[in-house]
């Protein structure tokens, strides 16, 4: 049985990043969630497949090609954020006429909660690789346990190895002894 005095202050975050992650999955729905995914995704794609396309029609009003580049770039992550999020709100008006208006939400709580543990695995790998393992935030934590295998599997997505390193887990650079776990009393009585 889990007892509160067990909870740390980073499951009491760990917690509320779910709360909000899948209270606001719930209430905008599946659709635009996932719209708002691939229009971030979608739109970084297509600026820079096509920024080059752009970039002639910019040139003739500014000579820089750095910023004729960021103007373009710029111009076309805009629009195609804005055309792909309107898809999704068309998809959610169809769900909405449908009567599956209940099943979107549903569906909308299962990726917050999807997100929710992703972000407490970035949490979760970045805290237990920058803090020492003798530091009780997060190795005392009850969550840990849970976000450890989200951590182990967001480090395989980093492809360079040495920053792959900077995010294992720190080992304690002095381990405890057996006998001084036992306490200054029993070593005292051990001599």
């Amino acid at each position: 049985m889990i007892n509160i005095s067990d909870i740390t202050s980073f499951d009491v975050i760990v917690a509320l990043i779910f709360l909000v992650f899948i209270i606001r999955g719930v209430w905008i729905g599946f659709m635009r969630q996932l719209a708002a995914f691939l229009a971030l995704i979608g739109s970084y794609w297509l600026a820079g497949r096509y920024s080059d396309y752009l970039m002639p029609y910019v040139g003739r009003f500014i000579e820089n090609p750095k910023v004729v580049f960021f103007i373009s770039f710029a111009v076309l992550f805009i629009v195609g954020a804005f055309l792909l999020i309107l898809t999704g709100k068309a998809l959610q008006l169809v769900m909405d006429i449908s009567l599956l208006g209940w099943f979107d939400r549903l569906l909308g709580l299962g990726l917050g909660a999807f997100k929710a543990f992703f972000v407490a695995a970035i949490l979760h790998m970045a805290l237990s690789a920058g803090l020492s393992s003798s530091n009780n935030l997060v190795r005392k934590s009850l969550s840990s346990k849970f976000l450890a295998r989200g951590a182990e599997i967001v480090q395989e997505v980093i492809r360079n190895p040495e920053l792959r390193r900077l995010f294992i887990p720190r080992e304690p650079a002095i381990k405890p002894d057996k006998k001084s776990a036992a306490g200054p009393d029993q070593e005292k009585k051990q001599v």
